[in-house]
């Protein structure tokens, strides 16, 4: 038996030791998370500067962003299972050696694309770290009532890091050389001290990491994305070979990742159904829908989106940072319930009144990301409701790799769709032409696969509170 106690606050600690108050290492672990996000998206919008730097077609160029997404989805696996054996504090300064050794590799040899590619993979490693292992703080270490407010902080800095990811990656490029974005990750490193003078050094329950258990995930996690991408029937026979070696590796194998119980566990099973489906549609509004109506319908440059963008992202922040506040006031039911509402109204305010006042934009996306940002804290509590302790971490990053398949499964369908040109929903609005009948078609595509998430949670919630009842 281990000799380590608990705090309240559910932090295990050396006795002998003195106790550190968890809250402390909030602030330094969301600048890290931040921090993270803003480099991440801001070489998502690198792709056309390295394409023109080194000669690429867009596609190509286009791996640094599209890899690095699917490694940060798989990170957040392989960080949260590692996160209950070893403590959140050396995970998080070995993510910072991988940003620091991949940055300093990107800009040394930032003309040999192979060598960009290699260090923006290596660099990714290490952004997991932070993106995902700040949300298993705050669901491991701190109290209930604390919860929402520092989830509530995660989001906002989620939605905000994207518009200054743009911004920076836009200034940087425009002004300076892309490759500079290498060397501004390198702010990272001023983190370290805090991390080790903050961040408790807990001791850990020892266990085994099952290498093959996240091979197997990595495997799925890739190929469905890949199928999305390039609808090649046999990345879809990997998915599903993959799939099916790993309901037989927790089947009979008692080391693994999880077992079979971990997904009859019906309210986070069907808490990852919903955010697979919601959150198809945030990136392919954002990044599809949204540019081909400013360009098409309004004739705005994609640096002009940008603006359309910030009063949104603004009030994301603002809303994600009230969380905690708003709980006070809401269940996370109504939250949920009234989050994805407003997501549905944010789509079908510019669909139903297509081509009108660039207005009708502009307060569509004031109510979109802040529906997500309102979305994110009780989603995550409620994922989280009946976990045991000891598989939070892994079931937060069951959670995050499942967004993390969301998005590009989202914008690729979504680009499909602009691409087939579709106008079978026009007769739904006031569109007048083709182009504004492909936009309002594809909102209203979007909007029904929102209120789907929301029957799926409606129902759920019923039939899993009725059963619970009935047991009582």
């Amino acid at each position: 038996m281990s000799n380590t106690s608990t705090s309240s606050t559910g932090v295990a600690h050396n006795p002998a030791a003195p106790a550190l108050n968890p809250k402390a290492a909030v602030p330094v672990l969301l600048f890290s998370f931040v921090f993270c996000l803003v480099l991440d998206n801001g070489f998502k919008f690198m792709t056309k500067p390295i394409a023109e730097s080194l000669d690429l077609s867009v596609s190509t160029a286009s791996l640094q962003a599209t890899l690095a997404g699917i490694l940060i989805g798989i990170g957040a696996v392989v960080y949260a299972a590692l996160a209950d054996s070893i403590s959140i504090r050396k995970l998080m300064l070995v993510g910072v050696a991988f940003v620091a050794v991949g940055s300093l590799l990107g800009f040394f040899f930032q003309g040999i694309w192979a060598m960009v590619l290699i260090a923006r993979i290596i660099q990714t490693a290490g952004l997991a770290a932070a993106e995902t292992l700040y949300v298993i703080y705050v669901t491991k270490y701190l109290g209930e009532d604390d919860q929402k407010t520092y989830l509530g902080f995660s989001t906002a800095a989620f939605q905000g890091s994207m518009l200054i990811g743009t911004l920076t990656s836009g200034i940087v490029a425009t002004y300076i050389s892309w490759p500079v974005m290498f060397l501004i990750a390198l702010i990272l490193l001023l983190s370290v001290p805090s991390l080790i003078k903050k961040v408790p050094e807990e001791q850990q329950t020892k266990g085994k990491l099952d290498i093959f258990g996240l091979f197997l995930i990595a495997v799925i996690a890739t190929a469905v994305m890949w199928f999305m991408q390039e609808f090649k029937l046999w990345w879809l026979l990997v998915a599903i070979l993959g799939i099916a070696l790993f309901v037989w590796h927790i089947r009979s194998h008692e080391g693994a990742l999880v077992s079979p119980a971990f997904f009859t566990n019906a309210r986070y099973v069907t808490s990852l159904v919903i955010v697979l489906v919601v959150y198809m549609v945030q990136l392919g509004y954002v990044a599809i829908v949204l540019p081909y109506m400013v360009d098409e319908l309004y004739g705005i440059s994609l640096d002009g989106a940008a603006y359309i963008l910030a009063p949104g992202y603004l009030c994301a922040v603002i809303v994600g940072v009230l969380s905690g506040k708003i709980a006070k006031f809401l269940s996370s039911r109504q939250a949920i319930i009234a989050a994805i509402c407003i997501i549905v109204v944010a789509l079908l305010i510019p669909a139903v009144f297509v081509g009108a006042s660039v207005a009708t934009v502009v307060i569509s996306m004031i109510l979109f990301p802040s529906g997500f940002a309102l979305m994110y804290a009780p989603l995550v509590a409620t994922a989280l409701e009946s976990i045991p302790a000891e598989k939070t971490g892994v079931a937060i990053g069951f959670y995050n790799l499942t967004i993390n398949i969301a998005v590009p499964v989202g914008i690729a369908v979504t680009a499909k769709l602009v691409d087939m040109r579709p106008t079978f929903l026009s007769s739904l609005t006031i569109a007048s032409n083709e182009s504004q009948g492909v936009a309002a078609t594809n909102l209203w595509f979007l909007a029904g696969m929102a209120l789907i998430g929301l029957a799926i949670y409606l129902v759920s919630d019923r039939v899993i509170t009725s059963k619970a009842a009935a047991r009582n």
